[in-house]
């Protein structure tokens, strides 16, 4: 069987990386020939010129649009790592290929405020239609498994994975500071506003205390021991198995409950605690008093970073707990064997109902 991958970025994508690229060693080991484009990924080093920039975007549409019509003929299945193609598009992969499987780890149809504008409309339009025409879907999560309901029934819930074998606990070398620590990128960096009265506190009381912030996109607290790490993805692992505390502030509002808890799911498979907001999936990632804590409220964050911060014992028994979870629930090695399941479904034989949204293999 072939399957044909068309994936929203390169491999420096967390979600392609993730819901795409990493699968393909587990599903080659399984006879499954794979093949990628990351048709989403972005242009770079295209020269100054405008008119330069729009002659080399053109030649690689064109590029990526022909090379995806011939594997969505020669291949068995297509599956679509959040692409939001354009619906005449989505069309014509379907008029070549039935067998669509598409993915989306994300809340898309409501994207944040300063996102949506004028493009709101174009997005949900095609979110909803390539749901409407694929022959499953997977979601991250029961929120938006609810959104991708009205429109197809054949909806399967993967969250993460977590690649447990590259994100492992390492011995942490003597040292004196404790580190709290968070990764995200530019677009996330917002939702550390609300802790940072929180970590404010915490530097005053506890001034041996280091926070390390991994992608955020600018100093948030004037302070020596506050450390702004560059992500890379290989450095990636090496700076989470630094952190003794993982974090993951989130607002609440429905862009946020679609989220995949990707962060919580990096720190349990590096065996550290957590202390997260109680919004959409980190309320089922995170056990109280188990692998972590919930927070709502300023008060609620500090007393909890606090027990943290004072029980060594406690954030080695979390940690352990975390990573446990993470390999037994959440790991490649649990989900792979769904997605393989989910594939060769789809690559058989049957018919789609489309009154009732529903596909049903015969074969």
């Amino acid at each position: 069987m072939k399957v044909l991958f068309l994936t929203s970025g390169t491999e420096v994508v967390a979600s392609s990386r993730t819901r795409g690229y990493q699968y393909l060693p587990y599903l080659r080991t399984a006879g499954i020939q794979c093949y990628i484009v990351p048709v989403g990924a972005k242009i770079t080093n295209v020269g100054v010129h405008r008119i330069w920039k729009f002659i080399k975007r053109r030649i690689r549409h064109t590029a990526i649009a022909l090379k995806v019509i011939v594997l969505s003929v020669w291949c068995n299945i297509v599956f679509i790592q959040k692409c939001l193609l354009p619906i005449c598009f989505q069309n014509l992969i379907r008029l070549l290929n039935k067998h669509i499987i598409f993915d989306f780890d994300d809340a898309l149809y409501a994207l944040p405020q300063d996102r949506m504008n004028s493009k709101v409309k174009t997005v949900t339009k095609r979110l909803a239609h390539i749901i409407r025409i694929s022959k499953s879907v997977i979601v991250a999560n029961d929120f938006t498994k609810q959104y991708a309901l009205q429109f197809n029934k054949n909806i399967s819930i993967i969250t993460g994975p977590i690649d447990c074998k590259k994100y492992f606990p390492s011995e942490k070398c003597e040292r004196r500071n404790l580190v709290i620590g968070w990764i995200g990128s530019s677009a996330t960096t917002a939702y550390l506003a609300l802790v940072l009265n929180v970590l404010k506190k915490i530097k005053k009381n506890y001034p041996d205390i280091t926070i390390e912030l991994i992608g955020a996109s600018k100093v948030l607290i004037e302070d020596a021991n506050v450390r702004i790490k560059k992500w890379a993805l290989d450095t990636e692992v090496t700076y989470l198995q630094n952190f003794d505390i993982g974090i993951m502030p989130l607002p609440d509002n429905e862009w946020t409950r679609g989220k995949g808890g990707y962060k919580l799911l990096q720190y349990m498979a590096v065996g550290i605690p957590c202390v997260a907001s109680p919004v959409g999936v980190n309320a089922k990632l995170i056990r109280e008093g188990i692998n972590g804590y919930l927070a709502n409220s300023e008060n609620e964050w500090y007393k909890k970073l606090e027990v943290l911060i004072k029980n060594e014992t406690l954030r080695e028994s979390m940690g352990k707990n975390g990573r446990k979870i993470a390999e037994t629930q959440y790991s490649f090695e649990v989900s792979v064997p769904k997605l393989i399941k989910l594939i060769k479904e789809v690559g058989s034989r049957g018919k789609y109902d489309y009154e009732n949204k529903v596909y049903t293999a015969t074969s």
